[in-house]
């Protein structure tokens, strides 16, 4: 039975901008840099998100009814070999960050049920630690996405939308608080945005300022990821294919203004300095005590008792912990099902064994999803029974994706002016850029920006005197490739001995 979803406009351009959107990275820029972000922000739209936004909507309104969606992109323009290695790599950073998603989907619904984190503190179970119990929970979780994944697409497209529903609505709440204060609280905004403005003090030591500004600057571009993903969606939209492209543009235009206006809001609504002299919050809790405090703060604009303000205050957290548990689910949903299928759906017939391929009564490669479920399973209980060998590597894994996930990124640029030369020969009314030029400035804006990132991932750790971290963030993808090398060279061999099995 296969399935099919329909889109309206409104609801694409919602689902897309609300996956590529990060209310954390909005916030954790904020607490970082305040409105001295603006400049990286913008450094990384210009150079990097909008011509990127750009190169992935033209491969898609092209390749708008294949499913192979990275590697059909590669193969076609690049090679076959260089567009399985991409897809490989590609496929490898989202296999290792399911495994971290998995373990951390807890942390929200436990703030939403009890108005705390208690995955930091000991169980009261004998016998059975922490790290254990969440290992048990994140592998039932595992188990529940993969049969709702097998159930088919529309189950996933459901809950994107209403994600993306309640993700709109958390930032509607957050902005609209914010203006709430900055009219209620007009004197506070001038010192507010000034404290912003000053940011976080950076050491006086050029190369410790190159270091900082580098760091924000690749933060601001990771800030933009996920358009690779919501890509693959595009022969599942029914009508609203030949949209696709512009409808991706809108969306990550509207990305960008929600960064902007996020950061703008809160820098003048919040007193950073204070925000920063409070040193029970990190990173991990941002999102939560930035919205807890700014609950209380417009119960008190509204001049609602103490009492009510704290209840107003929870009501904020707790919604904000729904809106990220949910944000989690329809993101496993979606890099559970996508990325394997891009690479076993997607990739020539003879690559993989026909069961592998083989898929269910909702058109899902169920046997793929199974063997990908069993797997991220026992990682996840090497790591949580606390096997030192096993958070090792896995340590190491994930050091290893950073620029795993970045080089498919850089390849999809490299190929795109020729795409656009083929584009402007087959069919120049389905691309959006006419001039070949224009393209290839598009291309190197992007290609620059990744090498950049890339670049920096591995100069930090050589800065700091850590050496094994760049050697391993070096061996990473070139592990990875040697491995795509391997299989692609084995599919190739059993490609030879079948036709001349035939020939015979």
């Amino acid at each position: 039975m296969k399935t099919t979803t329909t889109f309206s406009p409104k609801r694409l351009v919602m689902i897309i901008t609300m996956t590529v959107f990060s209310f954390s990275s909005m916030t954790t820029a904020f607490f970082l840099m305040g409105i001295k972000a603006f400049p990286y922000f913008i450094g990384a739209a210009l150079f990097y998100f909008i011509p990127y936004a750009i190169i992935i909507a033209e491969f898609t309104g092209v390749y708008k009814n294949h499913i192979g969606g990275l590697y059909q992109w590669l193969a076609g323009h690049l090679s076959e070999k260089i567009a399985f290695i991409a897809a490989f790599l590609w496929y490898c950073s989202y296999f290792i960050w399911m495994i971290s998603l998995f373990m951390k989907v807890w942390i929200p619904l436990s703030i939403l049920l009890f108005g705390e984190d208690l995955t930091k503190k000991s169980t009261s179970i004998p016998n059975i630690s922490t790290s254990i119990l969440i290992g048990l929970f994140a592998i039932f979780a595992v188990a529940v996405m993969l049969f709702f994944v097998s159930r088919g697409f529309k189950g996933i497209a459901s809950t994107l939308y209403f994600s993306g529903i309640l993700m709109t609505i958390l930032i509607v709440t957050s902005l609209g608080g914010n203006l709430l204060l900055w009219l209620t609280n007009r004197s506070d905004i001038l010192p507010n945005l000034t404290a912003s403005f000053k940011g976080i003090e950076i050491d006086s030591s050029s190369e410790q300022t190159l270091v900082r500004q580098l760091s924000f600057l690749i933060f601001a571009i990771t800030a933009f990821g996920g358009l690779d993903t919501i890509a693959s969606l595009v022969d599942k939209t029914g009508k609203q294919k030949k949209q696709f492209p512009k409808l991706l543009i809108y969306s990550s235009l509207f990305v960008v203004a929600c960064y902007f206006l996020g950061i703008l809001l809160w820098s003048g609504g919040t007193d950073l300095t204070s925000l920063k002299a409070n040193h029970t919050i990190h990173l991990g809790n941002l999102m939560y005590e930035l919205m807890e405090n700014l609950g209380y703060a417009c119960g008190q604009a509204l001049s609602l008792s103490s009492a009510q303000s704290q209840l107003l205050a929870q009501l904020f957290t707790r919604f904000t912990a729904l809106t990220l548990l949910l944000s989690y689910i329809s993101l496993l949903s979606t890099i559970f099902y996508l990325p394997i299928r891009t690479l076993v759906e997607g990739t020539p017939n003879h690559y993989w064994h026909p069961r592998l391929r083989q898929t269910n009564k909702y058109d899902m490669p169920i046997y793929a999803l199974l063997i990908q479920g069993i797997l991220i399973s026992l990682f996840i209980l090497g790591i949580s029974l606390g096997s030192q060998y096993v958070v090792f590597m896995y340590n190491q894994l994930t050091l290893m994706t950073n620029i795993s996930r970045a080089i498919p990124y850089l390849l999809v640029a490299l190929a795109y002016p020729a795409f656009k030369r083929k584009q402007l020969i087959d069919d120049p009314t389905s691309i959006l850029v006419q001039s070949p030029l224009v393209a290839t400035i598009i291309s190197s804006s992007v290609i620059f920006s990744i090498a950049l990132a890339i670049g920096f991932q591995l100069y930090h750790p050589l800065s700091e005197g850590n050496l094994l971290q760049s050697f391993t963030l070096l061996i990473g993808p070139l592990l990875f490739a040697l491995i795509a090398y391997l299989l692609y060279q084995r599919f190739h061999k059993r490609k030879e001995l079948t036709r001349n099995s035939w020939e015979n």
